[in-house]
């Protein structure tokens, strides 16, 4: 593993208290899709808990200096800015160590919502999910979300689903992939992070028109051991250019349940190094220096 800046590109923020009975919680804020997620009906769920000194525990055990503590993509307005006052208090924890994307809905309040999380010193947005959170790329709501953040250089961070996969508790039917395409060519500046390698778009990025829309996209690793082979490193390198790909974890997700009894990065990291293909200097910039260059940092 090249010795060199580690920076976790999708981590996400739930109090430790939330395990305790996720769905009860979901149940009073009215977030039923969480709850699918995290504790599926009949079935051991593969998310795990954290504090901020648990996260930076796994953090120092595997030289990961710092991390990006994304939202979620909640179902209500109110959900949201709780999120956002929770991660801002972990950056507060840690601030050389977490940065706070922000939990945001976006609806006739998108504005308002931006000023308080930037106010919270909160500096990009995500996860956002548009089959849930009900948005595309006409919508009033994501014109006002994806010009603020433009102007304000705020990467934005969407989940994808896999286009062809399998189900899982809580999934979500594939989104249209042709959205994301024009979420990008509707804000060309904007910088967006598709989460989960993109959901197989970065195979279109062959097509020359496809890879200028797409020329500001960058893909995420999140749960890559859920759902591909290692091996997904070099081909999507190949595919777009390893400029454009981020280690992103999911942390504190499990992301080898017949293996892990708590999320950790070890098995992820020695895969990335002894598997994936990409060479020391790809390595490198896909375990932080693209990600110092997309925040503005080289």
């Amino acid at each position: 593993m090249p010795d060199h800046h580690i920076i976790d590109a999708h981590t996400h923020v739930f109090p430790s208290e939330l395990g305790q009975d996720p769905c009860a919680w979901a149940a009073a804020r009215n977030e039923p899709h969480w709850a699918e997620l995290v504790a599926p009906a009949g079935q051991a769920g593969i998310q795990d808990w954290a504090d901020p000194q648990d996260m930076l525990n796994a953090m120092d055990a595997h030289s990961i200096q710092r991390a990006i503590l994304l939202g979620w993509y909640w179902e209500n307005e109110d959900t949201c800015r709780w999120h956002n006052q929770t991660i801002a208090q972990w950056v507060a924890h840690a601030p050389d160590r977490f940065i706070g994307f922000a939990s945001i809905l976006p609806n006739k309040n998108t504005r308002d919502q931006l000023e308080a999380a930037h106010d919270l010193g909160l500096r990009g947005v995500g996860e956002l999910h548009i089959g849930i959170q009900n948005f595309h790329a006409e919508s009033a709501a994501w014109r006002t979300l994806a010009d603020w953040c433009t102007d304000h250089h705020w990467p934005v961070n969407l989940h994808v689903t896999e286009a062809a996969g399998h189900t899982h508790p809580g999934s979500h039917a594939a989104t249209p992939l042709q959205a994301f395409v024009r979420l990008a060519q509707s804000a060309p500046e904007l910088k967006l992070i598709l989460a989960h390698w993109g959901g197989g778009l970065p195979f279109f990025e062959a097509n020359p028109r496809i890879s200028k829309i797409l020329r500001n996209v960058y893909y995420d690793s999140a749960a890559s051991p859920l759902l591909y082979k290692p091996e997904i490193f070099r081909r999507v390198a190949d595919l777009v250019g390893h400029e454009k790909i981020l280690f992103g974890s999911d942390y504190p997700l499990r992301l080898y349940p017949a293996i892990q009894k708590r999320a950790g990065y070890s098995q992820f990291l020695q895969d990335i190094d002894q598997h994936s293909g990409l060479n020391q200097n790809e390595q490198q910039a896909l375990l932080g220096g693209n990600l110092r260059k997309l925040l503005g940092e080289s």
